[in-house]
């Protein structure tokens, strides 16, 4: 028996005060190979006999029932568990006709869409199509933040195109240096060169390790790369300290000839906004992310926010026949981290040429430079690609490379491409 005897007698007591609900609510289940409607009038003529033996013999078999309806929910609930652990936070496994970001397929189901479907998918069921999502027509589930940061994959829509710089000076140059070969293959950079860069610190405000950089775009916001926060590649470790101003991180005071830059600003993520379509589209797509800053930061000519290219443009356009600059503290051609702010200049690669050391999965969004020996490395991740001039332009962010080689001549990386993103940039911050 399914049942302990022990429990019977109770069991048999609760089921009689529920027989009238299980006569009129039993149209779901069948019992024993009995189809629902004879289950109810076999029940119902055992109540109205008074048949005692033939009540228990229905009461045993019902209680059975339940105990299989209540291992099938139990299963079920299991399996939506799963289901619902296949998506990344901030999103839920609904169904496809749920999820507005995923309306246009019913109606524009096109090669592109379907396959980006699948790859969302949190379900094995084919007939019902479940996908993870991020915005769910009427979700209304209550999503007070209970952690001091907030990470999340949109904030309430706002109009944030005024809180971005309209012109970005040419950074100053405070003394001159020799270059050190050092990014990978790359240069030392100057002091106050580069003021928009970031460097975010992992698991510790006070002793942090740094691991990724980003760059400032308003006095309050960092962008940076969505898998820089992501925890499935941060391997668990959790963002704790924004640092503006910074240069050579072994040394407390950075200074060049007689003058020294003011101390480095230390900031405390208040949100994290990711791209709702990161790694979904396809390896690291939308490759986004925005960094609230828990206070304004200070502007000083060491610490300055970066342009960014107006929205759409088109690479190839704002480059015209240039090279565009990468700066980070990653990994180095001796294969340690470098202690300096590293820079490296980098040709464009066409999408024709760079798209087959990728499988040919990189989708528009996503552009490539280098391939020739200096490069973006372990470290630089979410860093900034830089164009330049005497308005410089973010035109790109740290986000990929070939396995896991740096510098590989002929191998460009891959980077997010910043105009893309202009607008969903200005609907996520707020002053």
């Amino acid at each position: 028996m399914f049942v302990k005897e022990g429990l019977q007698d109770s069991i048999r007591t609760e089921f009689v005060k529920l027989v009238p609900l299980l006569i009129f609510k039993s149209s779901s289940v069948r019992l024993f190979g009995i189809s629902p409607p004879h289950q109810t009038r076999a029940l119902r003529g055992a109540v109205v006999s008074g048949n005692r033996t033939h009540l228990e013999t229905m009461i045993t078999k019902w209680a059975m029932v339940v105990v299989v309806v209540v291992v099938v929910v139990t299963v079920d609930a299991s399996r939506l568990a799963r289901q619902a652990s296949r998506c990344r936070p901030g999103q839920m496994c609904t169904p496809l006709r749920s999820c507005r970001t995923y309306q246009q397929f019913l109606t524009n189901p096109t090669g592109e869409l379907r396959q980006r479907i699948r790859r969302a998918s949190c379900s094995n069921d084919r007939r019902n199509i479940q996908v993870c999502c991020s915005d769910v027509i009427g979700d209304t589930t209550d999503t007070t933040p209970t952690d001091p940061i907030t990470i999340g994959t949109t904030q309430n829509p706002g109009s944030g195109e005024s809180l971005l710089p309209s012109k970005c000076r040419r950074a100053s140059r405070v003394a001159r240096q020799l270059f050190v070969p050092q990014v990978f293959n790359g240069e030392d950079s100057i002091l106050k060169e580069l003021p928009w860069t970031a460097v975010l610190g992992y698991n510790s405000r006070t002793d942090p390790f740094w691991a990724c950089g980003g760059t400032l775009i308003t006095e309050q916001y960092v962008l940076t790369a969505a898998h820089c926060i992501h925890q499935t590649y941060t391997l668990g470790a959790t963002l704790e300290v924004v640092r503006l101003g910074e240069y050579n991180l072994n040394s407390k005071e950075d200074c060049s000839g007689f003058t020294c830059a003011p101390p480095t600003q230390d900031f405390t993520p208040e949100q994290v906004t990711l791209h709702p379509d990161f790694d979904t589209r396809t390896l690291l797509s939308d490759d986004i992310a925005l960094i609230r800053l828990n206070k304004k930061a200070s502007l000083n000519g060491y610490v300055e926010p970066l342009c960014l290219p107006p929205a759409g443009a088109r690479v190839e356009g704002l480059l015209g026949g240039r090279q565009a600059e990468v700066a980070g503290w990653g990994l180095t051609e001796t294969g340690q981290t470098a202690s300096v702010l590293q820079k490296a200049s980098l040709p464009f690669v066409n999408k024709g040429t760079c798209n087959p050391h990728y499988d040919n999965t990189l989708l528009p969004e996503q552009i490539c430079f280098g391939g020739l020996a200096q490069d973006s490395c372990r470290g630089d991740s979410g860093g900034p690609l830089v164009l330049r001039g005497s308005n410089p332009l973010l035109i790109g962010i740290v986000s990929r490379g070939k396995d896991k080689r740096c510098g590989v001549v002929g191998i460009p990386a891959v980077y997010t491409h910043v105009a893309a993103y202009r607008n969903w940039i200005t609907k996520n911050i707020r002053a």
